[in-house]
């Protein structure tokens, strides 16, 4: 027998330190329905109007859908630009909350006019009555979409890279769906799609309403930003988007018309073909975006390093022997055409997030120029136009393609372009390269000053009781404090955020954390007041703590009561 003893070991305490580096790009926040939703259906009208839908709903104007195209694109891309050009005058149009909703409720009356003339246009078919009828059809498209998309562009300007980049995804796909629902409805019976083309933009509304309560209306800096030169922002960003547009334009007139649409009428259900392309190339492109998002999201203009590879692809492909099909022809041109407008939302909702830039500056010079530049590819396409072989020759669509992809990548703006058309009071420490330190230490930014007086706002009733003055802190040359009224003092607390925000280049959502935090509040207050997660929340918190260079709450709350504002 075999006799085992028991005994014991002791070891020494060894005491191991594992330190790692925690993912600070952050997840996407609460991500809003309404907003997924609405933007949806927002695309899946434009696409009723632009993408040749009209050609189904409106059988009998067929002469005149040039005629309606032209004249949407044209009042589309003024409006946006007068929003960018009149930015100051277009605040006031948006003041308060129910003026928000009244301006939101006349666009979506002028969409719905948009389609009943359009409508009775269709009764009439020719003559000068006709034409007169889809000019006010198109002059009210024009307009009214644009109001609506800017809506959106504010909307979209508050969130999260991530969130901004996984709402568009999902956008698509419901885009997709409402436009291919339509269709289907109207290939059945013609007045039922036009019916269900005229409730998509009051359920538009709805969901803006909604997402715009969730979103921006409890924000407190939602409307101050950072000026501009503009000159020079539209030139940095204006360069990419004429040349995107044009590409646009031509994928989108490409998309049923001409050949392609006797190539789906041959193979009988043209309309089931149609959708089902439609629906397949959102998927994809949706798919796309989100792998793009969830590996190269530190990358400025990260969805064009994956997306535009697709969409040269795609293009190239339609030269092969897949490209005579009627469907996967259809499948190629909407996924390019999907992808590149996602991109383009993506840059610009980033661009205002980023450096705060007003949505109205951003999106009314881009997507407006964009617009400018779908308009100019369209006209080409026509006959006589410049590129109108590129309808009906694969090779030159995929060689056109191409050349606008390789032009538009090559003028993107980088980070550094970007901060070189901001104009900023106070020297920001946290540049990148010399360039920059050169230019802002220029005379005409350093006698600069961030433009408070823009904020249009009502100022918080509430007073932050949290920050009282501290001894050590620099005098402000105001009037005593018992002098100023709790509105006075909440809104000199303000200022002193915003110049904090201008000082070290905050982002939108950064800058309304960082006035959470110095008020005193916590992260789960934080993530109830501005909608997001538990992760982006700490995510933000940790990006302001290393620019500010302070490793507390305390610390921040010192250096925003240090700043000497008027």
């Amino acid at each position: 027998m075999m006799r085992w003893n028991r005994g014991t070991m002791k070891l020494p305490y060894i005491k191991v330190e594992v330190e790692y580096r925690e993912e600070e790009t952050g997840a996407p926040g609460k991500v809003s329905p309404a907003l997924i939703v609405g933007f949806g259906l927002h695309w899946a009208w434009v696409y009723l109007f632009m993408f040749n839908g009209q050609y189904i709903l409106f059988p009998e104007a067929d002469s005149m859908q040039l005629l309606l195209s032209a004249t949407s694109g044209v009042f589309h891309a003024v409006a946006l630009l007068l929003y960018a050009v009149f930015l100051k005058q277009a605040r006031q149009l948006f003041d308060t909350p129910a003026h928000i909703r009244r301006n939101r409720a006349i666009a979506a009356f002028l969409v719905a006019c948009a389609t009943l003339l359009c409508m009775a246009g269709n009764m009439v078919s020719v003559g000068p009555l006709a034409a007169a009828l889809f000019v006010l059809a198109g002059v009210a498209s024009g307009v009214g979409s644009a109001m609506l998309l800017m809506s959106f562009g504010v909307s979209f300007s508050v969130c999260d890279l991530p969130t901004i980049a996984l709402c568009a995804a999902l956008s698509m796909v419901v885009s997709a769906l409402a436009f291919a629902l339509t269709l289907v409805v109207s290939a059945a019976f013609v007045p039922a799609g036009a019916l269900l083309c005229l409730a998509l933009p009051f359920l538009e509304l709805l969901c803006l309403n909604k997402c715009s309560a969730d979103l921006v209306d409890k924000l407190e800096f939602s409307f101050m930003t950072m000026p501009v030169r503009t000159a020079s922002f539209v030139g940095r960003l204006g360069v990419p988007s004429v040349v995107f547009g044009v590409l646009l334009g031509i994928l989108r007139c490409c998309a049923l018309t001409g050949p392609l649409l006797d190539l789906l009428l041959a193979a009988g259900g043209a309309e089931s073909a149609f959708s089902f392309s439609v629906f397949a190339a959102s998927l994809f492109a949706c798919a796309a975006l989100i792998m793009a998002m969830l590996t190269l999201r530190k990358s400025r203009n990260f969805a064009f390093r994956v997306l535009v590879p697709l969409i040269a692809v795609l293009l190239v492909t339609l030269c092969t022997p897949y490209g005579a099909d009627g469907t996967f022809r259809c499948f190629a041109l909407f996924g390019s055409y999907f992808m590149l407008e996602a991109c383009l939302w993506v840059m610009y909702a980033d661009i205002a997030q980023s450096y705060r830039v007003s949505a109205f500056t951003t999106f009314g010079f881009g997507h407006g120029l964009l617009s400018a530049g779908s308009l100019a590819g369209f006209l080409m396409l026509q006959p006589g136009g410049l590129l109108e072989a590129a309808s009906t020759e694969p090779m030159m669509l995929a060689l056109v393609g191409l050349i606008a992809l390789t032009l538009g990548v090559a003028t993107l703006p980088n980070g550094a372009e970007m901060r070189s058309t901001l104009i900023r009071g106070r020297l920001c420490p946290l540049l990148d390269d010399q360039t920059d330190l050169e230019e802002l230490m220029g005379g005409e930014v350093a006698a600069s000053k961030p433009s408070v007086e823009e904020a249009v706002v009502p100022m918080p009733s509430d007073t932050p009781g949290a920050v009282s003055s501290a001894p050590g802190d620099i005098p402000e040359p105001a009037t005593p404090a018992v002098q100023e009224s709790p509105e006075q003092r909440a809104g000199r607390f303000k200022r002193k955020c915003a110049a904090v925000a201008d000082t070290f280049l905050l982002s939108r959502k950064e800058t309304e954390v960082l006035f959470l935090l110095a008020k005193g509040r916590n992260s789960a207050a934080i993530q109830e007041a501005l909608y997001i997660s538990a992760g982006t929340a700490n995510t933000h918190m940790r990006h302001i703590y290393r620019k500010l260079d302070v490793h507390s709450q305390h610390e921040l709350i010192d250096l925003v009561e240090s700043m000497v504002v008027d």
